[in-house]
């Protein structure tokens, strides 16, 4: 592995003068810098990035912060982030804390040790003090997922509403025993759950706990929960269900077809992204569209904006579209 010494030896320039031009030194000329940085390529050598943080160098890095890279939310909004974050000179690393606590400290730790430049959190295990002053400083920023109390700025969509819009369409379509599947545990207060409540009270409508399908949030949990259905007197079955992802979804569906079960004739389905798959299955998937690509896009553009002192974006509340098709 090639060292500093030695693209010296083979540049003819000193150590101190190859370690300006790295730093991109003023006192360097343009020409030194050229043949430096031509001769640290073909010799594949790449500067100590540890010791760049340590003199307080920029690393042209930014971490994203998810739950779960299998969740194909997350790997568009990655993307939407990284195609900005390039055009701008930046590179992105992505981080999943995997419903652990601890990870999150961890990847802020990386943030305060200069590994990283700043960090855009997708997905907030715990909400703390720590994270609101890394916000004021300019070093986070979160979007997505927050809590229901949260009084953290964020690039966020209404959920609330979002749920409370597709849960009205369902009843007009004349729905009225609807079962809500969610990735994580029973939480009253949760945005999109809280809509869902709401909307069935507008209706006057009680909703049955038996309804609430709770840590599912892959196919096979979506098959899980037709299993789960079927086990119930025919009577008592949910008429339609609302899933809080198109990949829970997509399972909720699979399992129908495989059931025997039809969709919406036997049980209407409703997801919430529009992600790609939810316009080539069979039939095509009614769920309620977030503007991933703006999420990530502006979310990176604040991020960058006070990474250079310059004025971010405002935040906004993005607008989601309920997207209906053949499964309601």
């Amino acid at each position: 592995m090639a060292t500093i010494k030695d693209v010296a030896e083979r540049t003819g320039y000193s150590i101190k003068t190859i370690s300006r031009a790295i730093n991109d030194e003023p006192n360097v000329s343009q020409k030194a810098k050229t043949i430096i940085q031509e001769t640290m390529r073909e010799m594949d050598y790449y500067p100590n990035s540890v010791a760049q943080q340590m003199r307080g160098k920029a690393t042209k890095m930014i971490g994203v912060v998810i739950s779960y890279i299998t969740n194909p939310f997350f790997a568009y909004l990655v993307d939407a982030i990284e195609e900005k974050a390039n055009e701008n000179g930046y590179q992105v690393v992505v981080f999943q804390t995997k419903d652990k606590p601890k990870n999150q400290m961890r990847f802020l730790e990386m943030l305060k040790s200069k590994q990283l430049d700043g960090l855009i959190l997708a997905y907030i295990e715990e909400e703390n003090d720590e994270i609101k002053q890394l916000i004021k400083l300019g070093k986070v920023v979160v979007c997505n997922h927050h809590s229901p109390h949260s009084k953290l700025p964020g690039v966020f969509i209404d959920e609330n509403k979002a749920t409370y819009d597709a849960i009205t369409f369902l009843i007009k379509q004349g729905y009225r025993k609807i079962a809500y599947c969610s990735g994580g545990k029973y939480d009253p207060d949760n945005l999109r759950f809280s809509g869902f409540i709401k909307a069935l009270k507008a209706y006057h409508i009680t909703f049955d706990d038996s309804y609430h399908f709770e840590n599912k949030w892959d196919v096979l949990g979506g098959q899980q929960v037709v299993r789960d259905i079927l086990e119930m007197p025919e009577s008592d079955r949910p008429q339609a269900i609302f899933s809080n992802g198109d990949l829970l979804a997509s399972g909720i569906l699979s399992e129908c077809l495989t059931q025997g079960i039809k969709v919406p004739e036997d049980l209407a389905i409703m997801g919430f992204d529009d992600q790609p798959v939810s316009q080539i299955l069979t039939p095509k998937l009614t769920t309620v569209q977030q503007p991933i690509k703006q999420m990530g896009e502006l979310s990176t553009e604040i991020l960058i904006a006070n990474l250079h002192g310059e004025t971010p974006p405002e935040y906004v509340l993005l607008d989601t579209e309920l997207m209906i098709r053949e499964t309601t």
